[in-house]
């Protein structure tokens, strides 16, 4: 009866071990998982970014360059919306025609001391875009885009030279006086909408990323907008400038979130 009592003693001092010997077990093996495990990054929402674009049409052989600073924020992982600011550079626009016994030229250009025909304009920018993730840390970037020009007044020059029958027409600016008239004209801010497509590649995994993206984009935007409404030496410049025509564009943007 004593030896039934003993063991039955042993026992259970035996199961309360093996149950202490577990928990510590479990103690330790949850411990070294969660050393093991790597600290979730935070998600960044704002962000910052810089681009470089080329613009195209085809009525100007002259490519248009851009540059762009902006400022991200993100909703979620793959949308976000953003602001900044854009310069513009492009080569002046020069068109000439003949009416009435005179010579016309169309020049555009911006640079007061009159030097140069590069055109300089500022524009602001709203924007937005979509990724779609394809591989681990690449996909597909959707998005789009609107510009307006702050300063509404856009410049341009316009001269003309009677034409004599005497003189080859291409050489009677050498000859006859010239007349020039130079005017500031409201623009209605040069409005322009764009729409892009591309593919993208972080070069992190975690919540900081640097993110590069190559697209490619078609909108409209009209440089002309205040030219095309005005007369000088009463000819209707809308009658000899280029209608409004798409443009596309090439962006190489890198943003840091």
């Amino acid at each position: 009866m004593k030896i039934m009592k003993s063991g039955k003693f042993v026992l259970a001092i035996a199961l309360l071990l093996s149950c202490f010997a577990s928990l510590k077990a479990q103690e330790s093996a949850d411990s070294i998982s969660v050393a093991e495990a790597k600290p979730k990054a935070p998600f960044l929402r704002w962000g910052c970014g810089v681009e470089g674009s080329v613009l195209f049409n085809d009525y100007s052989s002259e490519s248009v360059m851009t540059w762009g600073l902006h400022a991200y924020y993100r909703l979620n992982t793959n949308f976000s919306v953003g602001l900044g600011i854009r310069l513009m550079y492009w080569n002046g626009y020069e068109r000439s025609w003949s009416d009435g016994g005179y010579c016309y030229t169309y020049l555009k250009e911006t640079d007061d001391d009159g030097e140069s025909n590069w055109r300089r304009q500022l524009d602001l920018v709203a924007s937005a875009s979509y990724i779609l993730p394809v591989i681990k840390r690449g996909g597909i970037v959707l998005g789009g885009s609107a510009y307006i020009c702050p300063i509404p007044i856009e410049h341009f020059k316009v001269s003309r030279y009677q034409l004599h029958e005497s003189v080859s027409p291409s050489f009677d600016h050498l000859f006859s006086p010239k007349e020039t008239k130079s005017k500031y004209v409201f623009d209605a801010f040069q409005p322009g909408l764009f729409a892009e497509a591309g593919i993208y590649y972080d070069l992190h995994e975690d919540g900081t990323k640097n993110r590069f993206s190559l697209t490619y984009g078609v909108g409209t935007f009209d440089m002309f907008r205040g030219s095309r409404h005005s007369t000088v030496f009463g000819q209707k410049l809308g009658r000899v400038l280029p209608e409004r025509r798409l443009y596309h564009s090439l962006t190489l943007r890198l943003t840091v979130f």
